[in-house]
């Protein structure tokens, strides 16, 4: 009988609540480690698509004489072939079909015009994970990443509205490509992210290329704010550069002022003369320049 009862033993009411309290304090110690190893694989993803992005920009290059992809094809009056596609006045991401793919896929849409007419990107080589809750992290026009235009293919008006602000812009006219950034990850006008964030703006406006004279209007939003790069991964942001490396880099290594209210860099409209800021990694040069 003594052994019988001796089998029925079990876990006491102390010993069971000790291991449920040592099963919440690993959950305590490892749960921010497995965050923190979620948000490191996305940034880790996020730089991989930047670097195509690079790599993508000089198949373009080479296949067109040397000659970098503009914002955006602005003067286009009719919907007109870019790569395989037809698109009306095509953005930047359409011209680079080569190395990154198809933008959008074709064979879900019944009609051309369907296709012509679709906002919704669905190549993930265009998409930031960490982005991945929001409602623009398809969006061409709103997406995840940002284009150097200033300096590199800005297709707005000249103040004569002749001709391109400063378009096209040719790869042998880049001194510096290792420190030149085309393409990373970009905010948009909106805060914490929005409107425009295809094109990303330098820490101060590029005077010399024809900042003061860009149109500052959007149909459908208004006059247009502030494009900064996004640090978005641990307080830094993925930046690839035009001789097709990519690095992490937080505000002030890419030449921003950052307000200490905010942790942001400071806005500014798009007719500011100067500011604070420093375009060393922006201008192609090397070197900081209006």
């Amino acid at each position: 009988m003594r052994e019988h009862d001796r089998s029925r033993t079990g876990f006491t009411l102390i010993e069971l609540l000790v291991v449920i309290a040592i099963i919440a304090v690993l959950m305590a110690v490892l749960l921010p480690a497995l965050g923190g190893a979620r948000k490191l694989a996305r940034r880790t993803v996020c730089m991989a698509n930047v670097r195509r992005l690079a790599v993508s920009i000089r198949l373009y290059s080479d296949n067109n004489d040397g000659q970098l992809p503009p914002d955006r094809l602005r003067k286009a009056t009719e919907y007109i072939e870019v790569g395989p596609y037809k698109r009306y006045m095509p953005r930047w991401i359409w011209f680079l079909n080569e190395g990154m793919g198809y933008v959008i896929n074709p064979h879900k849409y019944e009609t051309e015009e369907a296709f012509n007419s679709a906002l919704e990107m669905d190549n993930d080589y265009y998409m930031c994970p960490s982005l991945k809750n929001y409602a623009y992290a398809r969006s061409i026009r709103n997406g995840a990443y940002g284009y150097n235009f200033q300096y590199l293919g800005n297709t707005r008006a000249n103040p004569a509205g002749t001709d391109y602000a400063n378009y096209p812009v040719w790869l042998s006219q880049i001194r510096a490509p290792a420190q030149t950034v085309v393409f990373c990850d970009s905010r948009g006008s909106d805060i914490p992210h929005g409107q425009h964030a295809y094109l990303v703006d330098p820490p101060r406006m590029a005077v010399s290329k024809g900042s003061m004279h860009f149109s500052p209007k959007s149909a459908s939003v208004g006059p247009l704010k502030y494009s900064p790069a996004d640090a978005r991964h641990f307080g830094v942001a993925n930046i690839a550069f035009l001789d097709g490396h990519a690095e992490a880099m937080d505000y002030e290594d890419l030449g921003y002022e950052v307000d200490p209210a905010t942790k942001r860099p400071f806005e500014k409209a798009l007719s500011d003369l100067g500011g604070p800021g420093n375009n060393r990694l922006w201008t192609g040069t090397g070197r900081d320049e209006p």
